[in-house]
C-alpha cells in the first residue's frame, strides 16, 4: 500500500492554478468524450446570450445550468459516456457532468480541461476516489475550477492529481491485467492542513 501527502503550493480553491505545461489551445480540441452535439452547442450559446458575454459570468451561469439540468448520479458511467450522451438522459456522475462541462465551454471557443482527482468533504469524511471537475481558463485570471456535480467552484476540499483533455486522458489509474489470479488494490489518500 502506497500513501501519498499531497500539499498544493497553491490552494485549490483559489484562481491562480498551476499551468499543465500545454498551451491553452490544446484544450480547445474536442475529445469522442467531449465532443458537444447541437443540443449541448444550442445550451451554451443561450447561457452566454443570458450572461452577458464575459468569460467568468458565462462559465459560472454554465456551472449553475448544467447543475440544473444534469440529476447526480452516485457512480459514472461504464464505460465513460459521451458528452452528448449524458446531455440528453440529463443524469450523470461527476465524471460525465464534467465531460459535459468542457464540451459546452469549448463550444464558446473557452479552453477547459478534465481534472482528475480526490474529494473531502472533511470532518473526517473518507475521500472520494476517482472525483472530477473541470478547470477552464478565464483571461486576465487563468485556470478557474468548476465542479458541475455540485454547482460549485472547488476549494480546499479538493485534491488535484491530474489535468487531460478528458476523462482517459487524466485518469489516476489505467491498464489491463492479463493471467490468472487473484489481486487486489488498495489506495489511501491522506489529507493534511
Amino acid at each position: 500500500m502506497s500513501t501519498a501527502q499531497w500539499r498544493p503550493r497553491t490552494p485549490v480553491g483559489s484562481f491562480a492554478m498551476p499551468s499543465s505545461g500545454f498551451r491553452r489551445v490544446l484544450f480547445l480540441r474536442d475529445t469522442s468524450l467531449t465532443r458537444a452535439d447541437r443540443a449541448i452547442r444550442d445550451f451554451a450559446q443561450q447561457v452566454r446570450a443570458a450572461s452577458g458575454g464575459e468569460a467568468s459570468a458565462e462559465l459560472h451561469a454554465l456551472l449553475r445550468g448544467l447543475r440544473d439540468e444534469i440529476a447526480p448520479a452516485s457512480v459514472p458511467s461504464e464505460p465513460a459516456a459521451t458528452a452528448p450522451e449524458v446531455f440528453a438522459r440529463k443524469r450523470g456522475g461527476a465524471q460525465d457532468s464534467t465531460h459535459v462541462f468542457i464540451g459546452a465551454a469549448r463550444s464558446l471557443g473557452i479552453p477547459a480541461r478534465y481534472v482528475a482527482g480526490y474529494f473531502c468533504a472533511g470532518g473526517g469524511a473518507t475521500p472520494q476516489s476517482d472525483y472530477a471537475w473541470a478547470e477552464a481558463f478565464v483571461p486576465d485570471v487563468g485556470w478557474v475550477g468548476f465542479d458541475p456535480a455540485k454547482g460549485a467552484c472547488p476549494t480546499d476540499a479538493y485534491v488535484r492529481v491530474a489535468v487531460g483533455l478528458d476523462a482517459l486522458g487524466a485518469a489516476l489509474m489505467r491498464g489491463k491485467r492479463y493471467g490468472a489470479g487473484d489481486e487486489t488494490l488498495k489506495i489511501a489518500v491522506k489529507m493534511d492542513q
